[in-house]
């Protein structure tokens, strides 16, 4: 007897694990499972695309009309692209149109991307004095030629949305054709975090393009004509305007302010740089040190802003760095404030703050020899000079040209309430 009970435990034990080891993996998970179908598939690489992991890029329109002595080869040039990518472009449209015999007035509209200082190329399109059009689009990174075909007839489309699962999907649900409603998410990804905070009972308004043929078939979509995104407190309104002055095409608000909106090089105001980015010698430390900042001296107690709308993702003390936030912005970019005295109040991790909103003071907590802010931005998780970074920069419309644009936003508001 005392032999069978010395076996009893190592074999219950063996029993327990067998015993685990047959449900976790052999469970009959198909009562719980339903089918996949293409559809849902669709769904979830949407939702994949939208929520887990959206990335924001500005699209750049230029209108850009044939003038005496220009040439297509020269308007290219300006783009900075490659000599390659020039050439590849100009054989593609050669082979449709004769790009040494465009007319004076001929239009060339340029769609492009700008990631720093690199600009890609989205779309050329070239259209006659006929309205015949020639599209070169870029489509994972190949360029397909568009056979030109006569525009009979131009419709605005005005959609109303109240999202209940999703966006995408509610505008999917809506007809809304897939690339008008990546031009809207894009229009406002200087505002808005499409992860955190959009959510069901959120309205959205788009007006935009619609071509048709003779039959009054939609060929394909266009341009956002008019936006509007209504989340919890507040209300986006965007209104597209060729300014007079350079013939680009942009979104404004009502007051005339551009949707795109870059990081602030100087995050302060009446600060003196006191040390610039790259090898020092460290103030404290007494050795030459890579210095991943800049460095603004002010009086203590100096409002400090934040550079741009972005999220909280840390705030607290942080070793040498003192009293400290870093702000996630969108696209790969993060702000990073060091040396604060103390931190407005009602900030925490996860909260969002707007571009201009005071986020701390000024001080010299941490590792500091005086009372200064320490400024840094990290593109890609890589530590850049604020003062060198190239980001697109929206404008403010002035005087005539803002006067000619609330005269076209009543005419378009007008043109709405008809619809």
């Amino acid at each position: 007897m005392p032999k069978i009970n010395h076996f009893i435990a190592p074999i219950l034990i063996i029993f327990i694990f067998i015993t685990y080891y047959l449900i976790k993996n052999f469970s009959n998970k198909s009562l719980h499972a339903a089918p996949a179908v293409a559809s849902d598939l669709v769904d979830s690489v949407t939702e994949k695309l939208i929520n887990d992991e959206l990335l924001i890029e500005y699209i750049y329109e230029d209108l850009i009309l044939i003038k005496s002595g220009q040439t297509f080869g020269k308007i290219i040039k300006k783009y900075n692209i490659s000599e390659s990518e020039q050439y590849e472009i100009s054989k593609l449209l050669n082979s449709e149109i004769d790009l040494k015999r465009l007319n004076i007035g001929t239009e060339i509209g340029v769609t492009y991307s700008r990631d720093s200082d690199k600009i890609n190329i989205k779309k050329i399109s070239i259209i006659d004095k006929e309205n015949n059009q020639t599209n070169l689009i870029k489509l994972a990174d190949v360029y397909q030629l568009e056979s030109s075909s006569l525009l009979m007839h131009v419709e605005t489309i005005k959609k109303e949305i109240t999202i209940k699962s999703s966006l995408y999907q509610s505008a999917v649900a809506a007809d809304v054709p897939p690339n008008i409603i990546m031009q809207f998410v894009n229009l406002y990804g200087f505002d808005v975090d499409f992860q955190r905070e959009i959510r069901n009972g959120n309205k959205m308004t788009i007006y935009y393009e619609a071509f048709m043929d003779s039959k009054l078939n939609i060929i394909k979509s266009g341009n956002i004509s008019f936006a509007s995104l209504t989340l919890k407190k507040n209300t986006y309104n965007l209104y597209r305007y060729l300014t007079p002055d350079n013939n680009k095409a942009e979104y404004f608000d009502e007051a005339g302010k551009s949707a795109v909106k870059a990081l602030m090089k100087t995050p302060i105001n009446g600060a003196s740089l006191s040390s610039g980015f790259g090898l020092r010698k460290h103030p404290i430390l007494g050795y030459d040190r890579l210095h991943q900042g800049v460095d603004f001296a002010a009086p203590s107690g100096t409002p400090i802003m934040a550079a741009g709308t972005g999220f909280i993702e840390r705030i607290g003390m942080n070793g040498g760095a003192g009293n400290f936030i870093k702000i996630k912005h969108i696209n790969g970019y993060k702000t990073a404030y060091g040396h604060m005295s103390k931190f407005a109040s009602g900030l925490k991790k996860g909260t969002k703050v707007t571009q201009g909103q005071t986020i701390g003071f000024v001080g010299s907590t941490g590792m500091s020899t005086g009372p200064h802010l320490h400024y840094e931005v990290i593109f890609n998780n890589k530590k850049i000079n604020p003062m060198a970074m190239k980001l697109p920069s929206g404008r403010k419309l002035k005087g005539k040209i803002l006067d000619d644009f609330v005269s076209h936003v009543r005419k378009l508001n007008e043109e709405m309430n008809l619809y």
